[in-house]
């Protein structure tokens, strides 16, 4: 296989992407958007970040003074510890994994597959389509609103420093609010808890220990990791409601509850064998 051939293969796979991504965009405008009842307040955005930004103001006059010079000072192994606990907040693995599926959902040629499994690849981009967007758009948003906020971090001033602002200075000395690490910490475990609900508990738990690696290290104040975990749970929770409202990847209960839509199409697995079966098959035309 020479440059063109692989140049001409790459062509009709973009193309493929680009007409899939149009039809699922149409599909999704398309779906009647349902009446929600009102649900739980814990999974009303608005009251999860209003509840956060509450706690990290209080934090801001309270707490933040009081742990300023009592944090930060682990060393040796705890340190490195603490460091490879908080690189879980840059939330690589989730974008990188959702990125990879929708595109190969998106890539896959639906034809010769039954329909069950058509339906299957739908909601696995989809799925994964929702777990991108919560964490790279809560990350990237966060980030907006910290190089506008322009608060020092810890270890750039101390004292009553901490409440000093220099807005719009695009440094990050002076991006500390909120965090980013706690922002997309918050969203990924919202999104996890929310496709793996039995696991939800210790799943958050785990969210909240990695947006607290940011203290521990000196990198924020209590206060911007309060604001970042509910900013990215909020952010998580808005997007999960828009689709449940079209009847995509979630739904609500009578009581308003979210919950995973019931399954579309057939599962991952039998999504995977049907693709083999069908590879099968046109080896064997082939041969």
């Amino acid at each position: 296989m020479g440059i063109a051939d692989i140049a001409d293969a790459a062509r009709r796979i973009g193309r493929r992407i680009a007409a899939n991504a149009g039809e699922r965009l149409g599909d999704l405008r398309r779906h009647r958007r349902r009446r929600r009842v009102v649900g739980p307040s814990i999974e009303d955005p608005a009251t999860v970040l209003a509840i956060g930004l509450v706690v990290a103001l209080f934090a801001v006059s309270v707490l933040d003074p009081f742990l300023a010079d009592r944090l930060g000072r682990a060393s040796g192994l705890v340190r490195s510890a603490l460091k490879l606990l908080t690189s879980f907040g840059e939330g690589i693995e989730i974008l990188v994994g959702s990125a990879l599926l929708v595109l190969a959902a998106l890539a896959i040629d639906p034809r010769g597959l039954p329909l069950a499994a058509r339906a299957g690849l739908v909601r696995i981009g989809a799925t994964a389509a929702f777990a991108f967007v919560a964490v790279a758009g809560s990350g990237l948003t966060a980030s907006l609103f910290k190089n506008a906020f322009g608060r020092a971090r810890p270890d750039h001033l101390t004292g009553t420093g901490i409440f000093e602002l220099h807005p719009f200075a695009f440094r990050a000395d002076w991006a500390s609010f909120p965090s980013g690490h706690a922002t997309t910490a918050g969203a990924t475990a919202a999104v996890l808890a929310l496709l793996m609900p039995r696991f939800a508990r210790p799943i958050l738990i785990a969210g909240a220990l990695v947006a607290l690696t940011r203290v521990a290290l000196d990198a924020h104040f209590l206060s911007d990791v309060i604001a970042g975990g509910a900013f990215g749970a909020a952010f998580t929770l808005a997007l999960a409601h828009a689709l449940a409202v079209r009847g995509q990847v979630f739904a609500h209960d009578p009581d308003g509850r979210l919950r995973l839509a019931p399954p579309k199409g057939a599962r991952w697995t039998d999504v995977l064998a049907a693709l083999i079966a069908r590879a099968r098959g046109t080896d064997d035309r082939a041969d």
